[in-house]
């Protein structure tokens, strides 16, 4: 029974691993090559891609003459040139366009694609391959007079000219066709790190004040989610307005949610890597999302938030800021940046265990500098916290494969009259002083941590093209060679030698194949996930292999 019962719950619990992140998948939606320029992409959906002014209802006769002045401003847009301008530190280039001061590419320069000598670094924003960038800019709260013809506050569509630039900073600056109008608007990087600062200067030097509001934007081509069928993770939007939230692109498609957050955050995300828009406690933000119909294959999905108003009085100025970060989901450096900004790190519904855990795994490769061999500690470390429901656990199953014999005799004997073989079971157990559910207990106190870190080892981006030892040099891809999943799926079978055998013939058949499916399984795990299993598998053979030993020896 306990051997049933151990085997069931460890097959169960790989089956849970691969549905709880399975469930969130959103069927993909097919890649559309971008065969034409990113600033036609731009201008077929300028009007889709804008968030709503949100100046006062009595004044929206004023976009009547929208859709004729749509195709003018279109055919104008067609013969701006968008140059590009690059800055970067020390983790990170980025690459801007002076079309909106758009976020275009964004080169992680500690992080590649491969672990080849030679491999890219990864692109996180992307404006040629799959559409992944990062809009912000302005809106006028119009008056009855403002028309198009001289327009008051840049959008993300407007064309800048290069004031200043160094190495790490760009002003460009945006006046408006009466002159009376200036922003510059300045983008910097610190020294080291993943944010990107943007500071928009609003002058006015006109005889009217000014009214409006800044948004900040991530627009993104959904080209499908999860990263593999058998480790899926989420890909899509998520915000913070006081609690984690998740958005698939479908949501966002179905509900187009809107509503005031005060601080929080937007972001899009993905395994190991996050873009977000984060704002101070105090700032007041619309959040919003969009779905835009590029073409009858493509589709993207935007997530932002849109402040509130600011006056600006004749002859002043005043400044906009905003943060964005674009990066690993490194634990601690998100904790740092915004409250709950930690949480893209997606450790699920056991979230409270597995931070601990992260922790503690991060304190032992501190020491010891080396990811594989944190992990061996760490679950030794389990292990021995563990030990005495460990013991417990296998003393129990110990009494029962030594009684074995007997119990088949009782089987024998009273056959197919249950209630007599139930009771003379009954009466060996308290004879005997047999818990037949002694094993199972102590293992199932167990199971949240070991799912808990299971989830760690899967979204740490500090374990991605981590090395190990000899041929593993990617404790985040599977074992090339399979080495490690025969390993597991070896002491498996041994352990099972140590429990007590089923005593109906088909079910011991049945036992005999899980090493085999769990070694497949296993097969597409990752090597870091799959070294902890080994490990454990060998601490665990190894402590009940003595309490066997002492038990059945007596």
């Amino acid at each position: 029974m306990n051997n049933r019962f151990l085997l069931y719950v460890a097959f169960s619990l790989v089956l849970f691993m691969i549905w709880q992140q399975w469930k969130i998948e959103q069927n993909p939606i097919a890649n559309n090559t971008i065969e034409n320029t990113q600033e036609n992409t731009q201008e077929n959906t300028s009007a889709q891609d804008l968030p709503d002014e949100g100046y006062s209802s009595q004044n929206r006769s004023l976009e009547n003459n929208q859709e004729q002045r749509k195709s003018k401003n279109k055919n104008q847009a067609l013969n701006r040139k968008d140059e590009h301008v690059f800055i970067s530190n020390a983790d990170l280039k980025i690459t801007i366009g002076t079309i909106g001061g758009t976020i275009k590419r964004s080169e992680l320069l500690n992080y590649f694609e491969t672990t080849e000598e030679n491999s890219k670094n990864i692109n996180l924003f992307d404006y040629e391959n799959d559409y992944y960038v990062a809009q912000s800019g302005l809106l006028h709260d119009k008056d009855s007079t403002n028309t198009k013809i001289n327009k008051l506050a840049p959008n993300h569509h407007d064309v800048y000219t290069v004031k200043s630039k160094n190495n790490n900073s760009v002003e460009l600056e945006w006046v408006n066709k009466k002159g009376n109008i200036k922003v510059l608007k300045k983008i910097f990087l610190e020294e080291t790190g993943y944010k990107i600062n943007i500071e928009n200067t609003i002058i006015n030097n006109s005889n009217k004040a000014w009214s409006g509001r800044q948004y900040r934007q991530i627009r993104r081509q959904s080209s499908g989610e999860g990263r593999s069928w058998i480790t899926p993770t989420f890909t899509g939007g998520a915000y913070y307005d006081g609690t984690y939230n998740k958005i698939s692109y479908d949501d966002i498609a179905e509900t187009k949610p809107k509503f005031n957050v005060i601080g929080g955050w937007v972001a899009m995300m993905e395994h190991y890597f996050v873009s977000s828009w984060f704002f101070s406690k105090n700032e007041n933000n619309l959040f919003y999302t969009k779905e835009i119909i590029v073409d009858d294959v493509r589709k993207d999905y935007l997530i932002g938030a849109r402040s509130e108003a600011l006056l600006i009085q004749p002859n002043e100025n005043a400044k906009l800021a905003s943060t964005l970060y674009v990066g690993p989901k490194l634990q601690i450096e998100l904790e740092n940046i915004a409250d709950g900004l930690e949480l893209t790190i997606d450790y699920g519904v056991l979230t409270l265990i597995a931070k601990p855990l992260f922790w503690l795994l991060d304190k032992i490769h501190s020491i010891v500098g080396n990811w594989g061999w944190s992990i061996i500690l760490l679950t030794m470390l389990i292990k021995l916290a563990f030990y005495k429901l460990s013991e417990t656990s296998y003393k129990s199953m110990a009494k029962m494969k030594k009684f074995s014999p007997k119990i088949q005799t009782i089987r024998e004997r009273y056959g197919s009259d249950r209630q007599k073989m139930n009771q003379a079971m009954m009466d060996m157990y308290r004879k005997e002083k047999i818990n037949p559910l002694g094993g199972c207990w102590p293992i199932l106190v167990q199971i949240p941590v070991f799912i808990a870190l299971y989830w760690v080892l899967l979204e740490s981006v500090e374990l991605r093209q981590a090395d190990f030892i000899f041929w593993l040099t990617d404790l985040s891809a599977k074992d090339p060679y399979f080495v490690l999943p025969l390993i597991m799926g070896a002491s498996m079978f041994f352990q099972q030698k140590l429990n007590p055998a089923p005593p109906d013939p088909m079910q011991a058949k049945v036992m005999q194949m899980l090493p085999i499916i769990f070694t497949a399984f296993f097969a597409f795990f990752p090597s870091g996930l799959v070294l902890y299993w080994v490990v454990n598998n060998l601490l665990s053979i190894a402590q009940q292999w003595k309490i066997t030993k002492s038990i059945t020896s007596t």
